[in-house]
């Protein structure tokens, strides 16, 4: 455990305070960079990564606006209540092209396929539903009406060597189906800890993370051939409650996002705990790393933002662990 846990590199204060409940960076060319909030209050804030100020606001609707991604060309959004909008980016800023629109009511966030441009949304009777960008359907992921799941709580795209893209989906009843996105079969299964809230995998590690409503952390794997899932080991933090846990793209570390405001870092490598940061005052609802260094740190960033209204950017361990 660091002796004493790093500070954050800045600070955003969202505007008038709105809690944040989704964040994306967007790396656009010229050298644009940006880290994009959304906010309880149905707007996208747009903040310059050069001055971290606001640079746009854009009006998504009046819901909360509960995940955000942003590809070279487009941004898409979700609103709580189950409705999703494609916006192009163009010269004169963002128009809209698509709205797909479900009735779903939970907090599950979609997924995407952005090399197909496919998005994989939660629905009800346990049910995900498969767009194209453009809003047109394409299927569905249904489970055996045998299985009693409950709500879609999570989803997390991974995409296996041999061209063989998976979606694992995480359900109200606690269980964690692994999908094949060809077949639209299921594939592998495990009965998890609690309500699973937040799901993540890396490849080049081979293991998962699942986050719920108690103060364990999961760590998962899914087997090389057959695609089995196993529970591997569980991780305990002080206080119970997660709502987002995200790796970083190069494997080293990953973060949990939790109720009592705390986001606590961890080594993939040893599974321990590196850093509990404790800037924010209320639950964190996004954590996300860049992709890209950002220039004016000459890093690779991560975000976290919450409930508090504020934005915090982070420089971790990208050399030293």
């Amino acid at each position: 455990m660091a002796l004493l846990p790093p500070d954050s590199i800045y600070t955003i204060r969202n505007v008038d305070n709105v809690p944040v409940y989704s964040l994306a960076f967007s790396f656009l060319p010229g050298g644009l960079e940006r880290l994009l909030a959304g906010s309880k209050n149905g707007y996208v804030y747009a903040y310059n990564l050069q001055t971290n100020r606001v640079q746009q606001k854009i009006q998504v609707g009046q819901a909360p606006i509960l995940h955000l991604l942003h590809t070279s060309s487009q941004l898409i959004t979700q609103e709580k209540g189950g409705k999703y909008k494609v916006f192009e980016l163009t010269n004169s800023g963002y128009e809209e092209d698509a709205v797909i629109e479900t009735d779903y009511p939970g907090f599950c966030r979609f997924e995407a396929n952005t090399k197909l441009e496919t998005l994989y949304v939660p629905d009800n009777e346990s049910r995900v539903l498969i767009f194209s960008f453009a809003g047109e359907k394409l299927g569905c992921l249904e489970p055996d009406s045998e299985l009693k799941l409950g709500d879609v709580m999570c989803l997390k795209y991974v995409e296996f060597p041999c061209d063989r893209p998976c979606l694992l989906a995480g359900y109200e009843a606690g269980w964690l189906l692994l999908w094949d996105l060809n077949t639209s079969q299921c594939l592998g299964t495990l009965q998890t800890k609690e309500c699973p809230m937040s799901v993540d995998y890396h490849l080049n590690e081979q293991r998962g993370i699942i986050g719920n409503s108690s103060n364990v952390i999961q760590i998962f794997i899914i087997g090389r051939k057959d695609f089995s899932l196993a529970h591997k080991m569980d991780i305990s933090i002080k206080n119970p409650g997660i709502n987002k846990v995200q790796s970083r793209f190069d494997g080293k570390v990953f973060a949990s996002g939790g109720w009592d405001g705390h986001i606590r870092i961890f080594s993939w490598y040893s599974l321990r705990p590196l850093a509990v940061l404790t800037e924010h005052k209320q639950a964190i609802q996004d954590v996300a790393y860049s992709t890209e260094k950002v220039s004016l740190w000459n890093a690779h960033i991560m975000a976290a933002g919450g409930l508090d209204g504020a934005i915090t950017l982070w420089d971790l361990y990208n050399s030293k662990q």
